[in-house]
């Protein structure tokens, strides 16, 4: 059977083919370093998921709402961040989680 999933590298936009070097350019044309940085991710598959993502980001505090199914829970996650390197670097981290959608 295919797996026909898209994952967030899959889809590279603007100037570069580095959806990495993409994201930073529009990370520090619209956010402000040092600063609260909104990470947000839905979740399909169950709340190990959520373990997971709990282990990448310890200490912050998570806003879960779920879906009116069940099937899926958004998750809003809070944290202080330096620069547009380190909220990468995260979602770097998270994109190693099976199940997890990066918004």
């Amino acid at each position: 059977m295919e797996d026909n999933n898209i994952d967030f590298t899959d889809i590279p936009e603007g100037a570069s083919t580095d959806i990495y070097a993409n994201l930073r350019e529009k990370l520090e044309s619209v956010e402000q370093f040092p600063g609260i940085y909104n990470f947000k991710f839905i979740i399909a598959g169950g709340i190990d998921k959520i373990s997971d993502l709990r282990l990448i980001l310890p200490d912050d505090e998570f806003f879960e709402k779920p879906s009116k199914t069940g099937k899926y829970v958004s998750i809003t996650v809070k944290k202080q961040m330096q620069n547009a390197d380190e909220v990468i670097a995260i979602y770097k981290q998270v994109a190693t989680i099976k199940g997890i959608i990066t918004l």
